[in-house]
């Protein structure tokens, strides 16, 4: 008996079941390993389904996925998303053919609960008929996909890479955006290690190119490729330079998967205790492929994501900010795009991840607005997206307050696009300067040269009336540039302000080493060095109060008493951070965030010293 009929297929990542109420199928896929002529009666009695359902649930599954066979095949099939829902599932996701899908078969999935649907297309063109050995199956899915839409249902495309869909798949993601524009969800690629046709696998040698064609042209298209679950070969397989870290959702953990054989490269993999090795079948099949094992830490963090790369994308889109000074409120970084022309080693950004769909950031941008919240548009690098006017331009219009754009302004050095900005509303800038020489900063951002062209970006910003603060974050590779660059701003940008920040070990993309992160105790004399130097200079100090700040017990008193910051609401920093027993006995402690959990397994907790309850700085 299939898997599918008993309990479902259980992908533990995300916590999502897949339930086949039926195998059958009215296409006959080349490469499909699921379609039955015929099948038991059991198990595809709705009670049946509603017991695997039912279990599922029980399992503490989040996701349900109906597939098949074709699950459209079923009258019942809204009474069984009904059921789903009825019990509980968050996210009920149809995979089909789309053939038969009409409006009205739409509207009674939706109403019953369905949030997502995933049309599989092995290409662009009615040449795949030829592989679903359906005449007539391109056009009908057209046809289902623009039903799904009219009323309102997200879609997804899936695909498989075999040898016979191979050449179709190039035309697939601009065939997609010609005919439905930006309101696809994404692209999900399974690559098959079994067939019916044998001659229908390919090997991971010639997979590998194959890929790296498609990623292209779907970022081309603005459509975001994935894995299916489970259906992605190892990692290794691309050459460090063709390498597309964003298709993968390594986590530690997932190195158990059945069917996966150890080659001698796992031994020297970063990655060896989140990947399960080689399929063992296509190792039988073809031989051992020509591999490039991970040996970058870097690369490392970039393959391990939490989740799908979907949920990492909505999982950074939007970041509260709490406001210490002037006003107090809430502040919302938007992250309008993910990839960055500069490569700095202490960015907790996931800058690999293709850009959030538009809809996905006016959504963002609209709801900010309605909360009443200062819209950050941010990256990654945001003016590398072009619709950023079009950003800017909606969170002007919706929230009524300044938008600030955070930027390196490399780009922002042409005065085309900074006018651009300027008119679309852009009225204040937080712009990136990590040393006060190009050597110090080049080496630090991985962009040689660009040190020069943010000066110049920050220049035409300036001439454009924007108000600019530059941030400076501190790392054990500039601490003696603090004082320096500080008077670099004095003097280039009279009235500009200056933002002190501290390397933030937030996430796993930023290294847990002292070679990035220093100890407070380094970090004091630099900063008490440039405070007396910002009080002679006259400018303006901003940032060290707040989450990429330091804990208040390490600041001098003097700046204590003239930021006064405000209470931190309960559970604002997402348990990012702790406060060990010392915090317990502060004076400040409802008005620090603390500790950040990867500093204190770094360095301790010993530096912390806590003000006395009758001695608070005033």
């Amino acid at each position: 008996m299939s898997p599918r009929y008993q309990g479902g297929t259980l992908n533990r990542t995300v916590r999502s079941v897949t339930i086949a109420p039926h195998l059958r199928c009215n296409q006959a896929c080349l490469f499909c390993t699921e379609r039955r002529a015929s099948e038991p009666l059991g198990p595809i009695q709705p009670d049946a389904v509603r017991r695997r359902i039912d279990a599922a649930m029980q399992a503490d599954a989040e996701e349900l996925i109906f597939s098949g066979g074709e699950p459209t095949l079923r009258r019942d099939l809204p009474a069984l998303v009904a059921h789903a829902r009825a019990r509980g599932a968050r996210r009920i996701l149809l995979d089909t053919n789309g053939t038969r899908l009409d409006l009205p078969g739409v509207a009674a999935l939706l109403a019953a609960g369905l949030t997502l649907a995933r049309v599989h297309l092995p290409g662009w063109g009615p040449e795949i008929d030829a592989i679903t050995r359906d005449e007539g199956g391109f056009e009908a899915a057209l046809a289902g996909i623009d039903a799904l839409l009219q009323a309102g249902c997200p879609v997804e495309i899936s695909t498989t890479l075999t040898r016979s869909t191979a050449p179709l798949l190039p035309g697939l993601p601009a065939g997609l955006r010609g005919r439905f524009g930006s309101a696809i969800e994404g692209l999900r690629v399974s690559v098959p290690r079994r067939s019916p046709a044998p001659d229908e696998l390919l090997s991971l040698d010639e997979i590998a190119p194959l890929l790296v064609a498609l990623e292209r042209e779907a970022r081309n298209a603005g459509l975001l490729l994935s894995f299916q679950a489970g259906a992605a070969p190892p990692p290794c397989i691309f050459p460090p330079g063709e390498r597309p870290p964003h298709l993968y959702a390594l986590s530690p953990g997932g190195a158990h998967e059945p069917g996966h054989r150890r080659v001698p490269a796992c031994a020297s993999c970063l990655v060896a205790d989140r990947c399960p090795g080689v399929p063992a079948e296509t190792l039988e099949r073809f031989g051992p492929p020509r591999l490039w094992p991970i040996r970058e830490d870097r690369v490392r963090r970039r393959l391990s994501l939490v989740g799908s790369v979907q949920e990492q994308i909505q999982r950074e889109l939007v970041s509260p900010t709490l406001q210490r000074q002037e006003h107090g409120g809430i502040e919302e970084t938007i992250r309008v795009h993910f990839h960055c022309n500069q490569r700095c080693h202490f960015c907790f950004v996931s800058t690999h991840l293709p850009a959030p769909r538009e809809e996905q950031v006016e959504r963002a941008i609209a709801e900010a607005a309605a909360r009443g919240a200062k819209i950050v548009l941010s990256g990654g690098e945001p003016t590398l997206n072009p619709r950023l006017a079009s950003y800017i331009r909606l969170a002007q219009r919706l929230s009524g307050k300044p938008v600030q754009l955070q930027t390196n302004a490399v780009r922002l050095a042409d005065e085309g696009l900074c006018r651009e900005l300027v008119e679309a509303g852009l009225s204040q800038a937080f712009v990136s300067l990590h040393g006060s020489d190009g050597a110090t900063s080049d080496a630090i951002t991985g962009a040689p040269g660009t040190f020069e062209r943010t000066l110049l970006g920050v220049d035409e910003l300036l001439r454009h009336h924007v108000e600019v603060q530059l941030n400076f974050v501190l790392c054990s590779a500039n601490l003696d540039h603090l004082t320096p660059t500080l008077r670099l701003v004095a003097s280039r940008w009279p009235g500009a302000s200056f933002c002190i920040s501290f390397v933030a070990p937030s996430s796993d993309l930023v290294p847990a080493d002292e070679q990035t992160i220093p100890r407070f105790e380094r970090v004091r004399a630099a900063l008490d060095d440039a405070l007396r130097e910002a009080e002679r200079l006259q400018v303006p100090i901003a940032g060290l109060d707040s989450m990429c700040g330091l804990p208040l017990c390490q600041l001098p008193p003097r700046v204590l008493d003239s930021i006064a910051p405000n209470e931190i609401p309960a559970g604002f920093d997402g348990g990012e951070f702790v406060k060990p027993e010392a915090c317990g006995r502060c004076s400040l402690q409802h008005r620090c965030f603390g500790l950040r959990r990867r500093y204190a397994e770094l360095h301790g907790v010993d530096e912390l010293r806590p003000f006395p309850p009758a001695d608070p700085p005033r």
